[in-house]
């Protein structure tokens, strides 16, 4: 099926989407669905393949491809907003620098040659932190966004952007804030593919 239900309002195309699930999973039949809405893709699939310029780069489970993205493509292109992804260098076997602070992360980096470096993580697994610790981030609060059932906060810490969801029923005080970023959350690509 290529892209059937591309120009049909939301609410129909929900109960389609439904319909065409119940009807497939009853045939036990494999169907190939091509959409370029990630949200249809994630809901619907239980496997998926990202393509990128003709190639395919990433396939797996929608957890598999939200957590653990294989490049940074698959970073940016799913999830809402993209993966948060910054330059950084190594510093020791299992830690990257972004600015001028050390994030622990649970990747095996002693062997990286690679001077492109990046650091990903996504909105979702970054906390507030109510003081500075390790792995924590200090940024500038810029914006906050009621999205429903979230707040999206976007901040900087210098020249990067650096964006979280909350709950929405968190309070978010004005200026500085303290992010955490969990270890087990950080995902770091070299030369734009997972370590």
């Amino acid at each position: 099926m290529d892209e059937p239900l591309t120009v049909i309002d939301p609410d129909l195309k929900f109960r389609l989407r439904r319909n065409l699930k119940e009807i497939n999973e009853q045939y036990k039949t494999t169907l190939v669905y091509v959409t370029h809405d990630q949200n249809e893709a994630m809901t619907f699939a239980e496997n998926i393949i990202v393509m990128d310029q003709g190639e395919i780069v990433q396939v797996g489970l929608p957890k598999d491809l939200f957590e653990k993205p294989k490049t940074t493509f698959v970073g940016y292109f799913i999830g809402s907003p993209a993966m948060n992804i910054f330059h950084s260098t190594v510093s020791s076997d299992h830690e990257v620098k972004i600015n001028d602070t050390t994030i622990k992360t649970n990747s095996n980096l002693g062997n990286l040659k690679d001077k492109n470096v990046k650091l990903g993580i996504r909105s979702e697994f970054i906390e507030l932190a109510e003081k500075e610790k390790s792995n924590t981030v200090k940024i500038k609060l810029t914006r906050v966004e009621d999205i429903g059932n979230f707040k999206l906060l976007t901040g900087k810490m210098g020249d990067l952007v650096i964006k979280s969801k909350v709950e929405r029923e968190k309070p978010i005080p004005d200026g500085e804030l303290n992010l955490y970023f969990p270890p087990e959350k950080c995902c770091v690509y070299s030369d734009e593919k997972l370590v």
